[in-house]
């Protein structure tokens, strides 16, 4: 187990989402195709709302994972390291791919 508290909801949570870009996972990862680890500590790791927040939907944390849990997963969101979520959130797209465009 990694260092630092250990949140099983969050744990359980992020490996749904990661299982669904990479089936073949072992733990959770972020699921940036460019990102260079993929990072997999755990407290490194958040979900992405992959679409624009809602003010409905505007959760994070345990509340999120909640959310997530009690309705079954919905789609629309992924996990990403907070290196790419945030550059992703206040630039529009990972800094890995600012290259590609």
């Amino acid at each position: 187990m990694k260092p630092g508290p250990f949140n099983a909801l969050k744990y359980e949570v992020l490996m749904y989402y990661t299982l669904l870009y990479d089936e073949t996972a072992k733990e959770p990862h972020c699921n940036c195709k460019k990102c260079p680890g993929p990072e997999t500590t755990l407290a490194c790791l958040s979900i992405d709302h992959m679409k624009p927040r809602t003010r409905k939907d505007n959760l994070s944390g345990d509340k999120l994972y909640e959310y997530l849990k009690n309705h079954n997963f919905p789609e629309s969101y992924q996990v990403l390291c907070f290196n790419c979520n945030f550059t992703k959130g206040a630039d529009g797209k990972c800094a890995h791919l600012w290259g590609e465009y």
